[in-house]
């Protein structure tokens, strides 16, 4: 049955403090409580003149209108060179495959014989290394890799210093200002010629836009997100919708791609819809301007940013626990 997994539990769950079930909804009860149709398949192109999605299958599912929230893809990860060896997170029911092959490394590895990588060096990347140090062991090698010069360069000086300041204590080493060439079964071979051993690699680049798009003749950002009026629709189309990472808001075009936001897009989004259909005039959505960020450190301790505050500790996971669990509460 298809499960929706709520991004900001991930790490955790790598980590093995969450179980799927804890992570996750059965996304079939959420559809019946709406009296709604549930098809399963992939979404694979859209074609806004005949009023259809395409799905991976050949099926196409056609729409008086169409919302979409299906995320971001990760930079880079079609690249022949690096999806031969890596591992990618997105969709985020691929954590679970990722999970098994944590717990085969496990088994069949020493501690000190188990290496892994992590591709990505934003607040993802930074969360899943950590979550990859616990699950394999103190002893275990785990690299996180970043191709620009710094680490969590969406954080002011002072959270990075904290952030830093946890890798250096848990024995793990930072790659900064380095280009993945290749990914191989057992190593990440960078631009400049070093070969970091790894039985894992798992890519967590850039975000951008799904082939989803590509193709559809809609005004698309730079990245292959559909650009969005302050309704949340395509400037393109009046019929089609977006909330989440998948658009790009052309008046704001500077809000992160972070599920804080898409959560507070949701009601606009809805309210959207319903105008559109009633021939009223839509609402606006308006980004906050900011946003609390915490950082699961994967040993039972967190790192907060809020409004220049910087906070670190169990205390602070026990807030960050409370505030997903309570999410997730409320669509049981």
């Amino acid at each position: 049955m298809p499960r929706q997994v709520y991004s900001g539990m991930v790490p955790g769950f790598l980590a093995g403090t969450y179980t799927l079930d804890e992570i996750s909804l059965e996304v079939a009860p959420l559809v019946a409580r709406t009296e709604g149709e549930l098809i399963e398949g992939s979404a694979e192109a859209l074609d806004p003149k005949r009023q259809v999605v395409r799905l991976a299958d050949g099926r196409e599912v056609g729409y008086d209108l169409v919302s979409f929230a299906v995320g971001s893809n990760t930079a880079g990860i079609d690249r022949p060179e690096i999806a031969e060896g890596a591992v990618p997170v997105k969709p985020l029911d691929r954590v679970i495959d990722l999970q098994t092959r944590l717990e085969s490394l496990v088994r069949d590895r020493p501690e000190k014989e188990r290496g892994a990588a992590v591709v990505g060096g934003g607040a993802a990347g930074y969360e899943v290394a950590l979550a990859i140090r616990t699950a394999l062991g103190a002893e275990a090698q785990v690299h996180l890799i970043e191709r620009g010069p710094r680490l969590l360069v969406e954080y002011p000086e002072r959270f990075r210093k904290k952030a830093l300041a946890v890798l250096a204590e848990r024995g793990m080493e930072a790659q900064t200002g380095a280009t993945v060439d290749r990914v191989e079964a057992d190593r990440v071979i960078l631009a400049n010629g070093r070969e970091i051993p790894s039985d894992l690699t798992i890519w967590l680049g850039g975000a951008i836009g799904w082939p989803l798009f590509r193709d559809s003749g809609l005004p698309l950002d730079e990245r292959g997100f559909l650009l969005l009026d302050d309704s949340l629709r395509s400037l393109g189309d009046l019929k089609i919708f977006a909330a989440g990472d998948c658009g790009t808001l052309v008046n704001f075009p500077r809000t992160p791609k972070a599920g804080v936001y898409a959560v507070r897009q949701a009601p606009v989004l809805w309210q959207s819809l319903r105008a559109t259909l009633s021939g009223e005039e839509p609402p606006l959505y308006l980004p906050q301007t900011g946003f609390l960020s915490i950082l699961n450190l994967g040993d039972g301790r967190a790192l907060m940013h809020w409004k220049g505050l910087v906070l670190e500790g169990a205390p602070i996971f026990k807030l960050k626990d409370w505030i997903d669990r309570r999410f997730l509460a409320r669509h049981r």
